[in-house]
């Protein structure tokens, strides 16, 4: 979640036309996908010695993979913004509402996923609530998907333009996605 709150911010930066911190913020996101990775591997090794008892635990390194998937999919995003920080290449005006609103509501799906996961050790049929929220956030993110690349593709701006701002929208796609498969394993591993 914190690597996309940098990356959110990084989002309003570029939209603002204000990418000053851009490449620290960056640098703050790799770092957490760093610890991210690092504290999977310790998760995977622990179950993998320690969970031969479980009985969800294949459902549980599927949960810890899809999780790793958000952050590199967070990274990937971070990338782009900071590549079209670095080319000085500016959201053009009638787009930049439309990054920020796709943005929030990425990060919104992000909260959910979490509050999900956080009830799942401590009370099984709020998570399931909270699961069906992360699919209805979703969904919202894919509204806006298909909203904002219509109006990237016919905005008018230069081609590397237009196809970055088509990879920045798609990552947020690809992330609410990640966060909605992630919920349909936190169902798994309640039912």
């Amino acid at each position: 979640m914190e690597a996309f709150r940098r990356t959110y911010s990084m989002i309003e930066d570029l939209a603002a036309g204000k990418p000053l911190d851009i490449s620290r913020k960056l640098k703050e996101v790799e770092s957490l996908q760093e610890r991210s990775l690092e504290i999977k591997r310790t998760v995977m090794k622990e179950l993998s010695e320690t969970g031969t008892l479980l009985v969800n635990r294949e459902d549980l390194f599927r949960l810890i993979s899809k999780l790793g998937e958000i952050i590199d999919f967070i990274h990937g995003l971070s990338v782009m913004i900071s590549e079209m920080a670095e080319m000085k290449w500016r959201v053009p005006e009638g787009l930049r509402e439309g990054i920020v609103r796709i943005s929030e509501a990425t990060f919104e799906t992000i909260v959910k996923l979490r509050e999900s996961l956080i009830a799942l050790g401590m009370n099984s049929p709020r998570s399931l609530i909270l699961a069906k929220e992360v699919e209805d956030l979703e969904r919202k993110v894919d509204v806006i998907h298909r909203e904002m690349d219509l109006r990237v593709i016919t905005c008018g701006a230069e081609l590397p333009i237009v196809l970055l701002l088509r990879d920045i929208i798609q990552f947020h796609e690809d992330i609410s996605d990640r966060c909605e498969q992630t919920a349909d394993l936190i169902r798994i591993l309640v039912l």
